[in-house]
């Protein structure tokens, strides 16, 4: 039996691999998330996607958009 699952992403359908069993070696480490990103995409993905693990795409796509949306602008002086 595989350690690894290959799921498809329950926001787009990308087919990718999830380490759950191995979380420090999973693609999703790769995306750096503030913990207020974490929060918002746990709360998305809880009520929109079950509890799903999204793709690496998904997770940089969701991180603009909390960015974009919830976080005051940078004003250069």
């Amino acid at each position: 039996m595989s350690k690894h699952a290959a799921e498809g992403c329950p926001r787009c359908g990308q087919i990718f691999i999830c380490k759950v069993n191995s979380i420090l070696k999973c693609d999703c480490m790769q995306v750096q998330l503030t913990q207020r990103e974490v929060e918002y995409i746990r709360n998305l993905t809880e009520f929109d996607y079950d509890g799903s693990c999204l793709c690496v795409n998904c997770l940089l796509d969701l991180q603009a958009h909390y960015r974009s949306d919830y976080q005051a602008p940078a004003y250069h002086v």
